[in-house]
């Protein structure tokens, strides 16, 4: 989909972070935009803010482990602004810890927003985008953690799996449609998942946090903004995978990859 001026994008965990670096860039871009947050407060901040930019903006509140939540949202972005042509499922929760430390009410939680928020966006906005016809990208926000297994991290790399592999099957079964996937896989990007509970304009907060953890937040972090332009790069030139860093992310898809096929030598020497 190269040309996206006038287009309509709707985005979930739309209010800070990576979502709202994607609204900044698809507005710079000439789209309308409707970010979709549970964050009442965010959503406030991110409204004024994105406004700054254009008109074309609209909040609404949304509760992305909820069916109904997002079917009404989908509704009023359609009242705002007519049909929707992209779709980002790009809100999410982080969890660490290990498995046998992690409770199931932690995987409901977990897996109901990162997951099923995903598996509910496309319920709701994939029908629409082939009814109208005008053409359509969903992209799904995974993790690099889809794709290559970190430590202490079981509750929320299966999600991001998941979301990998569900964007590899839709993208396979989208073929023949003018309707594609793509799957965002970041390693480490600078957005409140790892300061949620600390308020955005926190700036002193926000900063000693960072400084507490230098080894991530200075050599691997990237920038929101950086991936909001990555997003709309891969959407324009209908790219699958999109990654945020050509190095660490490399090696790791790498590693796995070749796990894999030396099992294969392993079993079937040649």
């Amino acid at each position: 989909m190269k040309d996206l001026e006038g287009k309509v994008a709707f985005i979930t965990g739309g209010a800070s972070g990576i979502g709202l670096a994607m609204a900044t860039t698809f507005l710079e871009a000439g789209m309308k935009v409707v970010i979709a947050d549970i964050r009442k407060d965010r959503l406030q901040r991110a409204d004024t803010i994105l406004k700054k930019i254009s008109d074309d903006i609209r909040a609404v509140e949304v509760d992305t482990a909820n069916l109904e939540s997002i079917e009404r949202a989908a509704d009023q972005a359609e009242v705002a602004f007519g049909k929707v042509h992209i779709l980002c499922n790009n809100a999410g929760v982080g969890a660490g810890g290990s498995f046998l430390d992690a409770s199931l009410e932690q995987w409901r939680q977990v897996l109901g927003i990162n997951l099923w928020g995903v598996i509910y966006g496309i319920q709701v906005f994939l029908p629409r985008m082939l009814n109208h016809g005008e053409g359509g990208h969903i992209v799904n926000t995974a993790s690099i953690t889809g794709m290559y297994p970190t430590a202490v991290q079981p509750i929320y790399g299966t999600s991001k799996f998941a979301i990998v592999g569900l964007s590899e099957f839709l993208r396979k079964e989208m073929e023949n449609e003018n309707v594609s996937i793509s799957a965002l896989c970041p390693f480490v990007v600078d957005t409140p998942i790892f300061y949620p509970d600390l308020d955005p304009d926190d700036t002193e907060g926000i900063a000693k946090r960072k400084q507490a953890r230098p080894a991530l937040f200075e050599k691997l972090a990237v920038k929101p903004e950086v991936v909001g332009e990555q997003v709309l790069r891969a959407i324009q030139t209908n790219e699958f995978y999109i990654y945020c860093d050509g190095v660490e992310s490399r090696e790791m898809v790498k590693s796995r990859a070749q796990d894999m096929l030396d099992a294969f030598d392993r079993q079937f020497p040649q």
